[in-house]
């Protein structure tokens, strides 16, 4: 069967100016929905795919809005010393935990009460790990008793609320 005996099955007769009419309405239709959907998936490219040009990575976002750079500082947070290896309560194959704690602040005038501190906070730290168990400190909930006893210990060192929140920023047990 040829292209002519296939139109005459599909429309009844030979394709005239109507049926051409209504291919090439269909065709523009068809074109104009492509050409907006590849426009679309661009602007979602770009948007998505923007990233920050002059490489900050120093803790600090930028935001930019009307030609304004705004920087966001974190000047409420203080990052402790790494806590390397502190030896767990009981024995067993993992016995030992590492760990990076940063200490969010209530205001960032608080900062210099805690640096006086330090170390009395590094101490509640190292020894509330080493009364914690490596089976109570591998669930989600043993971390939360973690953080919870340390906020509250570290607060207790000071007459007023100063630590609204601690994170654990590096935890690995082995």
């Amino acid at each position: 069967m040829d292209i002519k005996g296939l139109f005459k099955k599909m429309s009844g007769k030979l394709p005239g100016k109507a049926l051409k009419k209504r291919l090439s309405k269909k065709i523009i239709i068809f074109s104009i929905a492509g050409l907006i959907l590849i426009v679309l998936i661009a602007a979602a490219l770009i948007f998505f795919l923007k990233s920050d040009g002059d490489g900050n990575s120093n803790g600090k976002s930028v935001e930019v809005e009307n030609n304004q750079v705004n920087q966001v500082d974190y000047d409420n947070i203080v990052v402790l010393k790494s806590f390397v290896w502190i030896a767990l309560k009981e024995k067993s194959h993992m016995g030992k935990i590492s760990m990076n704690i940063s200490l969010e602040l209530v205001s960032k005038d608080q900062v210099p009460l805690v640096e006086s501190k330090r170390e009395n906070i590094r101490s509640f730290v190292r020894n509330l790990a080493m009364e914690m168990r490596w089976i109570e400190l591998r669930t989600p909930e043993g971390k939360l008793k973690l953080k919870y006893t340390l906020i509250n210990k570290i607060n207790s060192l000071f007459p007023d609320v100063v630590v609204r929140n601690l994170y654990l920023t590096h935890f690995i047990m082995r």
